[in-house]
């Protein structure tokens, strides 16, 4: 097993915008942000699991960016 550190984004409710997919680099990470809260234009706001309206423009803010391992056999590495 190789492991190498990535980044994921949570989302304000600390859930993972992208279940699938981890970034390289704090970059990629803080873009993803940005992309999930362009998710929610349309609404004008992201509302959380305890029925708070965050307005669009602090979406992406109330994001967390954690660092993390991936973890990849030696095949896939």
């Amino acid at each position: 097993m190789i492991g190498r550190d990535v980044f994921d984004v949570l989302s304000p409710d600390g859930i993972t915008i992208t279940p699938d997919r981890v970034y390289r680099t704090l970059e990629e990470a803080h873009a993803a942000a940005e992309a999930f809260a362009q998710r929610f234009v349309w609404q004008g706001f992201y509302s959380t699991a305890r029925w708070e309206r965050i307005p669009l423009e602090e979406i992406a803010g109330r994001c967390r960016v954690i660092e993390a391992t991936e973890v990849r056999d030696d095949e896939n590495a």
